[in-house]
């Protein structure tokens, strides 16, 4: 028994340093930034977002391929022009303190986060932002390329699956703003 106590440890040890499988591999470039879409998403088509009407401040949408309960989990990008300079971080703050005003608001986590180096928050929350539809859960992160701050915001049903919470926080973790050279 004394003999088997060190390779118990380490399979302990071993097994607490694996981490979940990624849900998605390769990186999609669009615009200014990269992502990596999970498996069964797909980009929107800028020709449907036009028909849509979406706000002109949106470059990008994600969805995934199959609705659930009438809608489809989603990223959708925005992107500002902002007055000078501003940290990835700053601008994140920024954003959650306008998110916070939304009815039915509530913050589920606030996670630093570093994307290419620089740190910024993950926001998680849930919020009602159209009166006749439920609330739901949301997963935003905001970066800064020169002047430009982006916004990627995910949203998933108020109760939701840990594949769904995955493949999304995964997608948001997996944004970059620097295109690596080939």
């Amino acid at each position: 028994m004394k003999s088997l106590l060190p390779s118990l440890f380490i399979v302990l040890i071993l097994a607490s340093c694996g981490s979940k499988a990624k849900t998605c591999t390769d990186t999609l470039w669009v615009k200014d930034f990269g992502i990596c879409i999970a498996e069964g998403w797909e980009q929107v088509p800028d020709a449907t977002l036009k028909e849509e009407g979406v706000p002109i401040e949106t470059v990008a949408a994600f969805h995934r391929t199959e609705e659930r309960g009438g809608q489809r989990d989603n990223i959708v990008v925005s992107v500002e022009s902002l007055p000078g300079t501003v940290s990835p971080l700053a601008y994140s703050e920024a954003n959650i303190a306008v998110i916070e005003a939304i009815p039915d608001y509530a913050l589920l986590e606030k996670n630093e986060v570093k994307i290419d180096g620089k740190v910024t928050i993950l926001h998680v929350f849930t919020a009602r932002p159209v009166a006749d539809l439920p609330v739901r859960r949301f997963y935003q992160l905001s970066l800064v390329k020169g002047t430009s701050g982006y916004t990627f915001t995910g949203t998933l049903p108020f109760s939701t699956d840990d594949a769904s919470e995955d493949a999304i926080t995964d997608m948001l973790l997996s944004v970059t703003m620097e295109k690596k050279e080939e």
